[in-house]
């Protein structure tokens, strides 16, 4: 699936698009015309064998473009992406796109799946990472044990905010990386965070909840006898931040 957020930014006089789907790869295409000119992979990755550099095409494992017969197929990421419907956000003041990404891979025999942490996640399920949009260099990553189930929401104030499987919904430096604030939610963060202001006080709104698709139900079953949350709490936080006080 490559159906997620396309991302526009303009590089001087180059008109760009940045997208990633399930493979958490980020692509960079410009949008004039589809001519593709760049990718990083986000999270580790052994679907394709090999990218093409110029083309950008991608050579898919023989066990996968011809599967065999009860035959037992590891892949990372699994079915539920490196990068799924918690979309990126994009800080045109520093040039960073900062992605919620999932290390998680699955075996398949059959009708059988078995998930497991990706290769050199440390068993961190949960990553958000940053690149720099102009040549797709990495600026920063936060790994945690528990995925990221909110979108990225940055601010003109160099703050972003994310939420997690395991309750905890934060604001982070969107420069570092840094986590600035933290609490714990009543279940899940999930869905799209957004800001608004009533009568210049700024606020930060999520929603929690424990339904959803492969994202949400693949690490539930991974942290089975390990942590657990509650089957209760579909809900919209909201939170006021910080007033500006002027001059005394």
């Amino acid at each position: 699936d490559e159906v997620y957020e396309k991302v526009l930014v303009d590089e001087g006089s180059q008109k760009i698009l940045l997208t990633a789907g399930k493979k958490g790869i980020l692509w960079k295409i410009d949008r004039t015309n589809g001519k593709f000119l760049a990718y990083v992979p986000m999270v580790f990755q052994n679907v394709f064998t090999s990218i093409d550099p110029k083309t950008g095409r991608g050579t898919y494992r023989a066990d996968i473009l011809h599967p065999e017969a009860g035959g037992s197929r590891p892949s990372c990421p699994a079915q539920s992406g490196g990068h799924n419907w918690p979309a990126s956000s994009y800080v045109p003041e520093d040039d960073l796109i900062i992605f919620p990404l999932d290390q998680i891979c699955v075996t398949s025999q059959g009708d059988l799946i078995g998930n497991f942490e990706a290769p050199a996640s440390d068993g961190n399920m949960g990553r958000l990472s940053a690149y720099r949009a102009k040549d797709l260099k990495p600026v920063w990553t936060l790994q945690q044990r528990a995925p990221f189930l909110t979108s990225s929401m940055t601010t003109a104030g160099g703050v972003g905010f994310v939420g997690d499987w395991d309750r905890t919904f934060r604001a982070f430096d969107v420069k570092t990386g840094k986590t600035l604030w933290k609490t714990r939610l009543g279940t899940t963060a999930q869905g799209f965070p957004t800001t608004f202001s009533v009568g210049g006080e700024q606020f930060v709104a999520v929603p929690t909840g424990y339904n959803g698709g492969s994202p949400e139900i693949r690490p539930s079953s991974m942290f089975a006898f390990e942590r657990n949350r509650p089957l209760v709490g579909h809900a919209v936080y909201v939170f006021a931040l910080p007033k500006t006080q002027g001059p005394k």
